[in-house]
């Protein structure tokens, strides 16, 4: 499987617009974690990953959790530059 090469910025913006759309109406406190680049784990993991968002007795960290298991599968992330 392929995955599309995105900028951290790119892959911000569709975390948030699907965590808008997933959110609990109820909860409009917690907001998408940002992406950080990482090495990948092994050959077949995504190079990002996301903070741990806090607990949210609404369930947004179970949605947090949900989209981040989804959009690992599409995307992988530029490594940012160094200056």
């Amino acid at each position: 499987m392929s995955r599309a090469t995105i900028t951290s910025a790119q892959l911000y913006a569709i975390l948030d617009r699907e965590f808008r759309q997933l959110q609990p109406m109820a909860c409009r406190r917690c907001r998408a974690p940002l992406p950080y680049w990482r090495a990948p784990p092994d050959e077949v993991s995504a190079n990002w990953n996301i903070g741990t968002p806090e607990e949210c007795p609404r369930g947004c960290h179970r949605v947090v959790a949900e989209l981040l298991a989804r959009m690992w599968t599409l995307y992988d992330m530029e490594p940012e530059a160094r200056n």
